[in-house]
């Protein structure tokens, strides 16, 4: 069965099961996972593709190891519906199985909700978090592309092709990479600069301006690194309003919580998402000032709000100071209008963020708030 079709009645298994009070581990692995798992590609009858109960280096067993050509592929840790999979006795469970056995990929699910982890990635055990799948999401049944579009990487195509790795090291390479671009930018050594002045084209510019160059064009990385690759506690704050103005202009919100607060416990490439969002923001202009608050994150050219963000476990919510009739092109299936729906945040169109093909359709609309809010 197609997943767009098999969604929905996955969701219905689930709520029978819960009703009935019958959500234990065995009933979740049978009627939701495995289901799932055969509507990814995954042959179930076959003992060398789909290993049941698989005994792993200390002789407890887990629940499912995937095979591509007779080699573990993807672990599998099965949880009962309904439990949650934030444990961090769960999480070290399932990423250590996999990483001792040496299988690069490993998954944390509890039938409805399924947590993506790259177990040899050289983090700490929260951030190896890659991405992270909520089943209930699909709901209304048209409008379920975005889950089904993410469940594909656990497909068995795609664990062959290559397709969950590719993205696994975009996604963790290049947040390392913009954190040491970053650093660099912040404090350049002499090794860094001397390169950077070798390729400049034309006459050579004096040390100083070049340092202060690279600090500013840098600034919008580092801005974004502040706090994404740290997991602090988050601060306590009084809630804001709920505001929906399109271009709201007047005094700034103060910044009252930071970036970490903002990016902890997030997915890694949901944190990757953001990082891009925020330096395309950022290097839009010197008049670009960002602010920090409880419930998101504004965007002001001068003091007037262009655009806000608020992350999720699975989505980043775009609210964009354009009226909905001048956002263009529109596209349903990521855009509302939400001028008469309240939300936290500035900005009467609604952009729902989840892929990095996404990308240039929110920065074109972002370009376009800050040319039209800029005065």
């Amino acid at each position: 069965m197609a997943l767009p079709e098999l969604l929905p009645k996955l969701l219905s298994t689930a709520e029978h099961l819960q009703k009935m009070a019958s959500a234990n581990e065995a009933n979740t692995k049978h009627h939701l996972i495995e289901p799932l798992l055969a509507g990814l590609g995954w042959n179930l009858g076959d003992f060398n593709e789909v290993d049941r109960e698989f005994k792993v280096y200390d002789g407890t067993f887990l629940d499912y190891a995937l095979r591509v050509n007779g080699k573990a592929k993807l672990f599998i840790e099965a949880k009962a519906l309904g439990k949650s999979l934030t444990d961090k006795q769960f999480i070290a469970q399932t990423v250590n199985y996999a990483n001792n056995e040496g299988v690069v990929w490993c998954v944390l699910t509890n039938g409805l909700a399924y947590h993506i982890y790259k177990s040899n990635e050289p983090v700490p055990m929260e951030r190896k978090l890659l991405f992270e799948l909520d089943l209930t999401e699909a709901i209304p049944p048209g409008n379920n592309h975005a889950v089904v579009d993410a469940l594909q990487y656990l497909s068995r195509s795609s664990l062959q092709d290559g397709k969950l790795d590719a993205w696994g090291e975009s996604v963790f390479v290049d947040m390392r990479t913009r954190a040491a671009l970053a650093k660099l930018g912040k404090e350049p050594n002499a090794k860094f600069v001397a390169v950077v002045s070798g390729a400049i084209d034309g006459p050579s510019i004096e040390l100083a301006r070049l340092k202060a160059s690279l600090a500013r064009v840098l600034s919008d990385l580092a801005g974004a690194k502040a706090g994404a690759l740290v997991g602090a506690p988050p601060a306590m704050s009084s809630s804001l309003p709920i505001a929906k103005a399109s271009g709201a202009s007047g005094s700034l919100p103060k910044a009252s919580y930071t970036m970490a607060q903002h990016t902890a416990n997030k997915p890694s490439a949901i944190v990757d998402l953001f990082e891009q969002a925020d330096s395309h923001a950022m290097a839009l202009g010197e008049d670009v000032q960002r602010r920090t608050v409880k419930q998101y994150i504004g965007y002001f050219a001068g003091k007037r709000s262009f655009f806000t963000l608020e992350i999720k476990q699975t989505k980043i919510y775009a609210y964009i100071s354009l009226p909905p009739n001048e956002s263009k092109p529109w596209n349903a299936d990521d855009m509302r209008d939400v001028t008469k729906i309240g939300h936290y945040g500035m900005g009467d169109t609604e952009f729902v963020l989840r892929t990095a093909d996404q990308l240039p359709r929110l920065k074109a609309l972002i370009e376009q708030s800050y040319f039209r809010n800029r005065k």
